[in-house]
């Protein structure tokens, strides 16, 4: 099954995508999946910018030309929706990345180099940073923050890759905001309680009103912050500060909120 990763850099003005698994792109309906997942993920962008792609999991045909007029389309496309450049990386011949209509390099190094991105992703123990996920409901005025696999908040590095990226998703925000964090696949380490409250804190400056959480790791687990067994309880203390409405509060689903406002 075809699922693309994307992490947006609203600041640098660029969008990286990956893939969890390895796929083989067989027909023009594999490169419209790809294609549909893209145009998703524009939702949130109002400017031009530029996509930096690993290619690492991907291959195809050269051979096929449906796929590889396809995959020219699907290019020429995006580029009529402000994409400025596409570059790749993970280059393997076998795989077929000669026939791909944007340039793949073969280090991600090489690859930022030729987008001319001045400053390079961060990257922490683990892939932490990756793990990070926000939904914006801008009509209920809630950043979601969530993590894609377990971890553990433990060092310096990785709560500086946590307000990192809160920042860079704020860059869409012009109101004030809740954070609502779901800890079911978060810790955090007693050494860094304090320090993560801090790194809270400092969004106090960036119209953060409230915080709170739920769905708790494990048992064992605590947060120097309120935390809730089920969200719908802590959806329903936000709307007791009066940023959300009740009809939001739907304990049955994560996705109550929308994220489209």
């Amino acid at each position: 099954m075809l699922k693309a990763k994307f992490e947006h850099d609203y600041k640098n003005k660029i969008i990286y995508q990956s893939f969890d698994d390895e796929f083989l792109f067989s027909s023009n309906t594999d490169v419209a999946k790809w294609r549909t997942q893209w145009m998703q993920e524009l939702k949130t962008w109002h400017s031009p910018y530029k996509c930096l792609i690993d290619c690492s999991k991907i291959s195809l045909d050269p051979n096929n030309k449906t796929v590889v007029e396809a995959f020219a389309s699907m290019l020429k496309f995006f580029e009529g929706l402000f994409l400025r450049k596409a570059i790749g990386y993970g280059f393997d011949e076998k795989k077929g990345h000669t026939a791909l209509p944007f340039e793949v390099l073969p280090s991600e190094d090489e690859a930022i180099k030729a987008i001319v991105l001045r400053e390079k992703r961060e990257v922490t123990p683990g892939n932490f940073r990756s793990s990070i996920q926000f939904e914006n409901h801008f009509r209920q005025h809630v950043v979601e923050m969530s993590f894609a696999f377990e971890a553990t908040i433990d060092s310096q590095e990785k709560l500086l890759a946590l307000k990192s990226k809160l920042m860079n998703n704020l860059m869409q925000w012009h109101s004030a905001w809740n954070l609502l964090i779901d800890c079911t696949n978060m810790d955090i380490s007693p050494d860094y309680k304090d320090a993560f409250i801090e790194t809270i804190k400092y969004f106090k400056s960036f119209f953060l009103k409230e915080y709170v959480g739920y769905s708790p790791r494990s048992p064992q687990s605590s947060y120097p912050f309120k935390v809730f067994r089920s969200r719908h309880k802590a959806v329903a203390l936000l709307e007791n500060e009066g940023m959300i409405s009740g009809e939001d509060a739907n304990c049955s689903s994560r996705k109550g909120l929308s994220p489209q406002g």
